[in-house]
């Protein structure tokens, strides 16, 4: 079963008005883990009434049983969700992001083994 962790981010830089900085679940203002995408909506709600002003929050899914603390420090969480003009809550991929974890590693070849094309 899929289920779902968000946490409340941070506006750390007051000179970029669209940055906010993803923080780990355990240690942020706030953090839910709910059954359902849709359940994330009536949380998000919540929290801008209480905190109140612009707020963005970042979400990660993960299967039962798996540790979601990790993945969210090793990868990051994909989601954010960010409160817009009249109420409207974007949720985009984060793309601005730098990646986090491990690179990939580089396939290993042969020493004999040829280039697939000629000339590169």
């Amino acid at each position: 079963m899929t289920a779902w962790v968000m946490a409340l981010a941070e506006r750390t830089r007051p000179d970029v008005p669209n940055y906010a900085e993803d923080v780990h679940p355990s240690t942020a203002r706030a953090a839910v883990l709910v059954d359902d995408f849709a359940d994330l909506f009536p949380v998000f709600k919540g929290w801008r009434e209480h905190f109140g002003g612009d707020i963005t929050t970042y979400a990660l899914s993960f299967e039962e049983g798996e540790d979601w603390g990790t993945r969210w420090t090793e990868y990051g969480p994909p989601f954010r969700l960010d409160h817009m003009e009249g109420g409207w809550i974007q949720v985009s991929p984060d793309i601005d992001a730098k990646p986090k974890g491990r690179p990939l590693s580089a396939p290993t070849l042969d020493q004999d083994a040829a280039p697939a094309v000629e000339g590169v």
